[in-house]
C-alpha cells in the first residue's frame, strides 16, 4: 500500500542510496554502495558560490570486498562530490575496517574503528547498511537460481541469526511457526 496523499509541499532535498552485491570470479564477494545528496534548486555553498539545481552536494561510493566468512579483505571509497576540499582525506581511515566481519557487531566496529572526528558521517552511514546487503548477496550462495536457503539456515542447533530480529521473524510469530517450527515459541498472551 503506498503512502497517503501528501499535503501541498515544496521539494527541498533528495538523498539516494543504492547498493549492489556481486559474486567475484576469484571466490570473493563485492558489496558496493553509493550515496548522493542534491537540492532541486540553486543554492550557495559555504563560500557563497552557487551550486546548481540537481548538482550533488555529496556523491560518495564504497566497495567492500569480503571472503566467505564475510570478513572485509579490501575496502575502497571515492568522493566524487563533497562540500569541503578536506572531505576526501577521511577515505584513508576506512582501511581500519580490514579484517572486521560483517554481521553482529558491525555497527559497533564502525563506531570504534572510525571515530567521528577522523571519519565521514556520510561514508559511515553508507557502511552501516552494507551488512544487510552482504547477507542478501551471500545468502543464496554462488548458484542461487531456483534455491531456497531457509531450510539449510534452520538445520543447526540454534535458530537462524535473524529469528527475533524483526516483526516477521519473531519467535512467537506465524512465520517462525511455519518455517522453523522447532524454534517457535508460544505466542505471548
Amino acid at each position: 500500500m503506498p503512502l497517503s496523499e501528501a499535503t501541498e509541499r515544496k521539494p527541498m532535498h533528495q538523498r539516494t542510496l543504492e547498493f549492489q552485491g556481486f559474486a567475484r570470479a576469484d571466490g570473493l564477494w563485492d558489496i558496493e554502495g553509493r550515496l548522493r545528496d542534491c537540492k532541486p534548486f540553486v543554492h550557495l555553498n559555504y563560500r557563497n558560490e552557487p551550486l546548481g539545481a540537481g548538482a550533488p552536494v555529496h556523491e560518495m561510493s564504497v566497495r567492500l570486498t569480503l571472503n566467505e566468512a564475510q570478513e572485509v579483505v579490501a575496502i575502497e571509497a571515492a568522493m566524487d562530490a563533497s562540500p569541503f576540499g578536506v572531505c576526501p582525506q577521511a577515505v584513508a581511515g576506512l582501511q581500519a575496517l580490514k579484517g572486521v566481519r560483517l554481521g553482529a557487531g558491525w555497527r559497533q566496529a564502525l563506531k570504534s574503528r572510525l571515530p567521528a572526528s577522523a571519519s565521514c558521517t556520510h561514508l559511515s552511514e553508507l557502511l552501516q547498511a552494507t551488512a544487510t546487503v552482504a547477507f542478501q548477496t551471500l545468502g543464496l550462495g554462488r548458484t542461487p537460481e531456483g534455491t531456497n536457503p531457509l531450510p539449510q539456515m534452520g538445520s543447526g542447533e540454534a535458530p537462524p541469526f535473524f529469528v527475533d530480529q524483526c516483526h516477521a521473524w519473531r519467535a512467537d510469530g506465524e512465520v517462525v511457526r511455519e518455517v522453523y517450527p522447532r524454534f517457535a515459541k508460544k505466542p505471548r498472551s
